[in-house]
């Protein structure tokens, strides 16, 4: 796409174009493909600020000043070429730097060039560019490499291991997920990725995948905001909630290359509402680990502490970050919180305002796992279809479902279940949220701890005769919740407590 958008501006007669990359190598890779196959030419000249400007063989003496630099280029005389600087346009947001007469010169070539059939490439990793040549010059940001260039890349490797001698432990399937893991990484970053993962393993086996997610970690560090989690759960972590389950569990191959070929509409998100307690934020985990795909929680007060910058900024720069290390889950726990059309400042106006373009309009492949425990605090146009794929309300715990959270945790803590009553636990807890249960039998296991024995049922029958559950004490609110929730989102649960 990004060779095609700039076919297109040489052939309307562009003279300067801007592109927004990371990636030079592979830009003039690309660039001098592009030159060879519409002008037959193999002449691409470089510029850059400690070496001038390159025909290709030497460099051109005195033409470390750009404008030197394009006055050669103004005058040569080949019918045809491509004439990349290499990080000019940040320097012409350097006060210290003669931008204006660079701009001149450059408005001079946006016209004299169009008759040679010449074109200027400002390329840099920065978005800036200055108001004087706005009008003259077409910005254009370079994809990142698409899964087929990734595929490439990923079966050299396999080629390489096998010629070795190493074992590969690998269906079709599982290579995929290997290429997937890699989408979102510039072709560097991807070939570094594969180094670390698979050069030094005697066996290769799709466990080496999570390798692969720590070197998206590098990128997520660099940010801030953003938390890159390791902590894998399954669905056998969380207790109920089935309908919510059975909805990820038929979209977990969504972000598949099968998936696409189906032509199915990638998932945009999820929304769980509900209780605190009750499941939401360790849903958003379980997401990560039953899709196989990197986890990064966004954290909105770091985003208002102005520690990075303007809110806004902050805030546009983790969307941009997330969107180079796609595919991946963005958990933005109790999003009421920092993005609400209720908070007076405009600040988080334009929060809300670039996130709603964004959850439109973006086309990564990153999936927004989103929990709020005052749905009535977020905008009625965040709600509807189209940003979330769909809105879950998670309840306090049936009877059924606290039985599974007193199994899931005993049995997390060593214990033999079969020395519990589970069902008659699950009775004495009605109303209890699940992080209430198990924070109980956290309790009792002190308890027994401190007697130097192990945890028994009558420790959980002091302890839960001595707790005031949250549905008690806030009561009236969870009504509240409740009826906001009745007709308005699907309920997580498959089970009624009645």
């Amino acid at each position: 796409d990004s060779i095609e958008n700039i076919k297109k501006s040489i052939q309307s007669g562009q003279t300067l174009i801007k592109i927004i990359s990371y990636e030079e190598k592979r830009v003039e890779k690309f660039l001098t493909l592009l030159n060879k196959q519409s002008f037959n030419s193999d002449i691409n000249y470089f510029w850059d600020i400690n070496n001038g400007l390159n025909d290709g063989t030497e460099f051109i003496i005195d033409t470390k000043n750009p404008v030197k630099a394009i006055e050669i280029i103004l005058k040569d005389e080949t019918p045809s070429g491509f004439f990349i600087f290499k990080d000019l346009s940040p320097l012409l947001n350097d006060p210290k730097f003669d931008s204006v007469s660079v701009n001149r010169k450059l408005r001079d070539a946006f016209t004299k060039l169009k008759k040679k059939g010449k074109t200027i490439f400002l390329l840099s990793a920065d978005e800036y560019f200055p108001d004087m040549i706005k009008k003259e010059i077409d910005v254009i940001r370079f994809s990142l490499p698409d899964y087929s260039e990734l595929e490439n890349l990923f079966f050299k490797f396999i080629d390489s291991i096998q010629k070795s001698g190493k074992q590969i432990e690998l269906n079709e399937e599982e290579k995929k997920r290997f290429v997937t893991a890699v989408m979102g990484l510039t072709y560097e970053e991807a070939y570094k990725a594969f180094m670390k993962s698979l050069l030094n393993e005697p066996v290769i086996t799709v466990k080496l995948i999570s390798k692969i997610n720590e070197e998206k970690k590098q990128l997520i560090l660099k940010d801030g905001v953003l938390e890159y989690y390791t902590n894998k759960f399954s669905l056998d972590d969380l207790g109920g909630l089935g309908n919510l389950k059975d909805w990820l569990k038929k979209r977990k191959k969504a972000f598949s290359k099968e998936a696409e070929d189906y032509g199915l509409q990638k998932p945009r998100g999820v929304l769980s509402m509900g209780i605190s307690g009750c499941g939401k934020s360790l849903t958003a985990k379980i997401i990560s680990g039953l899709w196989d795909l990197p986890l990064f929680r966004l954290d909105m007060n770091l985003v208002y502490s102005g520690m990075g910058g303007s809110p806004e900024l902050v805030f546009s720069r983790a969307l941009r970050t997330m969107d180079s290390v796609a595919p991946a889950i963005l958990w933005i726990d109790e999003i009421e919180s920092g993005i609400s059309d209720k908070q007076s400042d405009s600040a988080s106006s334009r929060i809300l305002g670039f996130f709603l373009t964004w959850m439109q309009e973006h086309t990564s492949d990153i999936f927004i796992a989103a929990t709020a425990n005052r749905i009535d605090l977020l905008p009625a146009e965040m709600l509807r279809r189209g940003r979330f794929d769909q809105i879950f309300f998670i309840d306090l715990p049936t009877h059924k479902e606290r039985e599974e959270i007193f199994n899931i945790h005993l049995k997390s803590n060593g214990n033999d279940i079969s020395n519990f009553n589970i069902p008659q636990l699950a009775q004495i807890t009605k109303g209890w949220s699940g992080s209430e249960i198990e924070q109980a039998i956290i309790s009792a296991s002190y308890e027994a701890f401190a007697e130097d024995r192990k945890l028994e049922e009558d420790d959980l029958f002091i302890i839960s005769g001595n707790t005031v559950p949250l549905s008690t004490t806030m009561n009236e609110q969870i009504k509240k919740i409740r009826s906001w929730a009745h007709n308005r989102a699907v309920r997580a649960s498959k089970d009624i407590e009645y």
